[in-house]
């Protein structure tokens, strides 16, 4: 078996760091919104470029004898467009950038060349000194092209190139189709997959398919009331009703069925009323519905419901009195679009978006959130050659923005902005880290996949408005061998909220939407929808133009189920220990009390006692007193960071390498059974521990539940007697008395107290629980 011993602390620095990156905005802003579009990152200066076409090139006669392409070079740096063979006019249209900063010649040369050379391969070029190239501001309309003559190496002019040179930020409206030339070893045709993209999730919707009853069901294949099920399929997915009884040809279900569809309604709903058992069965009836008819809804009234036909496979007719009838088969049920939910796609726990389908039903917006991606630091090479091919990725509510690919650099440096409308504060936005699987596509039979390298979660409910927060967020990731971490990522970030008042309105109205309470959905329905949603995203955005690889979208939406682990089960158990320790530690202070361990604290409590008895008025004020001056201490200890990993909360230093893999094990097991079975003894002795606490608390409840439940008659004849004497008594005695008495037997002196246990305490003892019943 695995080893057992727990892992070696990891003496990597997990701590949250802040930092004070040279950014253009404040530190603080007074009024939400966006004041420009590098405000949060460092302003970095490129060279852009932009080739868009050649006319009059040299021709030479015969059959594709030209196949012209424009190569930039700025020292030992260069890229070049696609080739167009055998036009001598093409058209490329394509923007390069360099960063300013990377520039050590003082030249820009733009070579056109020839990929059939006959005479050699450049047909002309130009040169262009980078002191004299213009700056564009953001705020200026794009640089109009211009005509070039080109010259060869003779001097002599050999057709024209038009083309725009100038030089501007990372702000530039050209930034996110531009090819940079520190990419020059990406295939031309892969450049696509590098460049800076947003991304908007499909509007998806619940259909509920809600089966009423069948009628007019025949098989003369099968005698007696069999039992038949419906067995409904939407593309890939297919979902079957309960089992019921076939009752002469009228069986009835009143059941639910769930898929998550995408926009456009453009797919067909195939129901099949099948006869025999799960496993062997047979279709007595079928019909498709097109989805662009069901009936769409915003709230929890039902549908109409209709019937539908449906076709015999073989068009079975009945025999009755010597006379052929064809039996017209229906299937009644009420098929709606429930736009009023909202489908979960990420973990609920770490949402990003809790508003429903429909974008009309959606809240006021509340803010506007900024994201300023810097740079990262200390990644680990991915591939070979000790390379990373790096970009980041961020998602927040249907929104995903993806940053440029920094190619072969473990310390990119991406300087990219973007923003986000806040509907409410207490959602998460995710962020994380790739290497790009796209530049080596292929490696002999191996297809190379996006590789995850971190994720960092940021919650915008701890955040405060308008104040920029700048951190080095560690990138962490949990291996069978440990937490590792995968290097740093530099993030600034703000939360803009112009009213405050809409701030406030949102934590008085519910988190999901309406529909979500007035027609609820089971947690087995909600998580079956969000493995749909996940399915449909995945599927749909594979096929966008770049392509987003379904293991980005799998890592991005925590698409894995939480299954039970041993480090789970210990990082709760501490979790419900730490938030039990308060009322431990205040049981505990009691007991010192009443058993006068400090006998001034005693007294001093005696006293307070005694004035609340004289001065009742002033019970209540005196505890929200008390809650306001913990609140301001709480204040004075409340953390400067915002939260992040917590190594001890997460219990990853001490599990075993064992338990770990245990964790990343599948489900079913690929483990040998003798591993299992010591597993599986851990387990039911952990397990057993717990079992045994939950069920001394379970009894203790249960005992005195039983002393009005007559399980113990005579016990609750008693009990029944002390409380009609207790009412007695509480009617005719000043209710001050009763508590003075109440805390001073509580608080009576060590001296005057007995060993045995009280009269209550006995009592309850005696009392029967369920305990008694089990076996």
């Amino acid at each position: 078996m695995a080893d057992q011993s727990s892992i070696k602390p990891n003496t990597a620095d997990f701590n949250l760091k802040e930092i004070s990156p040279s950014i253009g905005a404040r530190t603080a802003t007074s009024h939400g919104g966006i004041t420009s579009a590098t405000d949060l990152v460092e302003t970095t200066l490129f060279l852009y470029m932009r080739i868009v076409r050649a006319e009059d090139l040299p021709t030479i006669s015969g059959r594709n004898t030209r196949g012209p392409y424009v190569e930039v070079r700025v020292g030992a740096l260069k890229t070049t467009t696609m080739c167009f063979t055998g036009n001598s006019n093409p058209e490329w249209n394509q923007v390069f950038a360099l960063e300013i900063s990377r520039i050590q010649e003082p030249t820009l040369e733009i070579l056109v060349k020839d990929k059939i050379p006959r005479y050699g391969d450049i047909l002309g070029k130009l040169s262009f000194a980078i002191s004299e190239i213009p700056t564009r501001v953001p705020t200026d309309s794009s640089l109009a092209p211009q005509w070039y003559w080109l010259e060869d190496q003779k001097g002599t002019g050999l057709g024209k190139l038009m083309l725009s040179i100038w030089i501007g930020t990372q702000a530039d409206a050209a930034f996110p189709e531009a090819r940079h030339l520190e990419s020059g070893m990406v295939n031309a045709y892969d450049v696509l997959n590098t460049h800076s993209q947003i991304y908007l999730s499909p509007r998806i919707w619940c259909l509920r398919v809600d089966l009423i009853q069948a009628q007019d069901l025949v098989d003369e294949d099968i005698a007696g009331n069999s039992e038949v099920f419906v067995q409904a399929t939407l593309g890939s997915l297919t979902f079957r009703s309960k089992l019921v009884n076939k009752n002469e040809g009228n069986p009835k279900w009143n059941e639910d069925m769930l898929f998550a569809v995408l926009e456009p309604f453009d797919q067909h709903l195939f129901l099949s009323v099948e006869q025999g058992t799960m496993n062997n069965h047979r279709s007595i009836g079928k019909c498709s519905i097109p989805l662009k008819n069901a009936d769409r809804r915003l709230d929890g009234a039902p549908s109409d419901a209709k019937w539908h036909n449906l076709e015999r496979p073989d068009n079975i007719t009945v025999v009755e009195n010597n006379v052929r009838a064809i039996i017209n088969s229906r299937l009644n049920m009420r098929l709606s679009l429930d736009g009023g939910y909202h489908l979960f796609d990420e973990d609920p726990c770490f949402s990003s978006d809790l508003n429903p389908t429909v974008k009309r039903l959606w809240r006021s917006n509340i803010g506007t959130f900024e994201l300023g991606i810097l740079n990262a630091s200390g990644l680990p090479a991915m591939k070979g050659g000790n390379r990373t091919d790096a970009y980041c990725v961020a998602k927040y509510g249907p929104k995903w923005v993806r940053t440029r690919t920094i190619v072969d650099s473990l310390n990119p440096k991406w300087n990219e902005q973007y923003s986000w409308d806040v509907y409410d504060p207490c959602t998460f936005i995710t962020i994380a880290v790739f290497d790009n699987g796209y530049l080596h596509e292929v490696q002999g039979d191996h297809i190379a996949m996006d590789a995850k390298i971190g994720k960092v979660r940021i919650n915008l409910s701890e955040m405060k408005t308008n104040r920029i927060y700048a951190y080095f967020f560690p990138l962490t990731e949990l291996h069978p061998s440990g937490l590792k971490k995968m290097g740093e990522i530099q993030l600034a970030f703000r939360f803009c909220c112009p009213k405050m008042g809409n701030l406030l309105n949102i934590y008085r109205m519910p988190k999901l939407p309406r529909l979500h309470f007035s027609n609820p959905l089971s947690r087995t329905q909600l998580s079956g929808l969000r493995k749909q949603t996940i399915m449909l995203l995945s599927s749909r955005m594979s096929k966008t133009e770049p392509a987003w690889r379904r293991e980005v979208v799998s890592y991005m939406l925590d698409s894995h189920e939480r299954l039970w682990s041993m480090r789970r089960g210990r990082a709760d158990f501490e979790r419900i220990k730490a938030v039990m320790s308060g009322f431990v530690a205040l049981h505990t202070q009691y007991n010192q009390i009443c058993e006068w361990k400090n006998p001034t604290s005693s007294r001093i409590v005696c006293l307070i006692i005694c004035v609340l008895i004289l001065v009742p008025r002033i019970m209540l004020p005196g505890i929200f007193f008390c809650l306001i001056l913990d609140i301001i201490i709480q204040y004075l200890k409340s953390p400067s960071l915002l939260s992040h990993v917590d190594l001890q909360v997460s219990q990853v230093n001490a599990v075993s390498l064992d338990e770990l893999e245990e964790e990343f094990d599948p489900i079913p097991s690929k483990f040998e059974d003798r591993i299992i079975r010591l597993r599986y003894d851990r387990l039911r002795i952990i397990l057993g521990r717990l079992s045994a606490e939950m069920g001394k608390l379970a009894t203790k409840v249960e005992k005195l539940q039983s002393c009005v439940t007559w399980q113990d008659p005579i016990a609750t004849l008693i009990f029944m007697v002390l409380c009609l004497i207790s009412g007695i008594v509480t009617l005719i005695t000043p209710i001050q008395l009763i508590i003075w008495l109440c805390f001073m037997y509580l608080l009576i002196h060590p001296l005057f107290r007995s060993p045995i246990p009280t009269l209550f305490e006995n009592w309850v003892s005696r009392m029967p629980s369920k305990l008694d019943s089990m076996i």
